[in-house]
């Protein structure tokens, strides 16, 4: 259904839009049904069923709906996470702005964009990094949704990367919307920024095969490096020990599992490194679990957040 969508799309946009709701709230109903239901049986297995069939019916039926009103309600919540990080290559305190997984498209319209622009202007950032899956709509009406990403503002500019949705839309047209709105998109370089700064930006794995090491051997090793990458490469993150990569790490893609019972399989998959702070023999990874939403609209059991990051140097 979700491609004849995407095809709708290209042609009936308003009617796409009601569809595309219309199919994932009912896809969230579902796996929150399905997922209660299992819950419900094997408790009766286990033990002993404390009600009937259709009782239990009713009952995942009713939670799954509560759960759908409470998971949008908190997906509209746009948490800000505060990080402070000090280090000896910082020569001026810096204030960075780091979001991902806005996934403008359907489902994510100008309005949930400007509120997200406000915020971040709210936080006066030094500089803005956007971590991929910005865009999920190939659609040239798209550029309407995304506008108010133009009214964010920066010292030394905004950056982003591209993530795998931008592959499946189309790169170039992608990359093209977020130039449109100021961002610079680092495509596998590294940059220097305010005399102290490497920021190395690195394609998803889905566009191009891994080029994180080769990127970051690029860089000024006295300079600060901030990597950024769409999805967490663990890799490269985790073997960070002898050939100091880099200094800071920011990536998304993960949603922290977006909603129950994700939120479990990301955790397993990431081995419980699928959001937050991390520091990794002295560098530190930052892992957002995205600001917007792919999908049903909802949150269970994890937020919509932009991290605001401070760059001081040591007291």
């Amino acid at each position: 259904s979700l491609f004849i969508i995407r095809k709708i799309e290209e042609f009936k946009p308003a009617i796409a839009k009601f569809l595309a709701h219309l199919s994932f709230y009912w896809m969230g109903f579902l796996i929150l049904f399905v997922t209660f239901s299992v819950v419900l049986l094997l408790f009766g297995i286990i033990y002993k069923p404390l009600f009937d069939k259709q009782t239990n019916f009713i009952i995942a039926s009713l939670i799954s709906f509560v759960f759908v009103v409470v998971g949008y309600i908190n997906a509209q919540k746009i948490h800000t996470r505060i990080i402070t990080i000090h280090s000896k290559k910082i020569q001026k305190n810096l204030r960075l702005v780091f979001f991902s997984d806005l996934h403008a498209d359907l489902m994510i319209n100008d309005r949930y964009v400007l509120k997200v622009s406000k915020i971040i202007n709210d936080l006066k950032p030094d500089l803005v990094i956007a971590g991929g899956d910005i865009i999920d709509s190939s659609i040239d009406g798209i550029e309407k949704n995304i506008e108010p990403l133009k009214k964010i503002k920066s010292i030394y500019g905004k950056y982003a990367v591209l993530g795998n949705h931008e592959f499946y839309r189309g790169i170039n047209k992608c990359q093209t919307h977020l130039e449109n709105v100021g961002f610079v998109v680092l495509r596998n370089k590294c940059i220097k920024v305010n005399g102290s700064l490497n920021i190395a930006g690195i394609d998803d794995i889905t566009i191009t095969n891994k080029k994180d090491k080769e990127i970051l051997s690029k860089c000024d090793k006295n300079a600060f490096i901030i990597f950024v990458s769409h999805r967490p490469l663990m890799e490269t993150l985790m073997k960070n020990n002898d050939s100091c990569l880099f200094d800071l790490a920011v990536c998304g893609h993960t949603h922290a599992g977006q909603m129950f019972p994700f939120t479990l399989l990301t955790k397993a998959y990431y081995h419980n490194k699928d959001f937050g702070y991390f520091n990794i023999n002295g560098s530190h990874l930052i892992i957002s679990s995205g600001v917007g939403t792919w999908g049903p609209p909802f949150r269970i059991f994890s937020s919509s957040e932009i991290v605001l990051i401070d760059l001081k140097k040591p007291n």
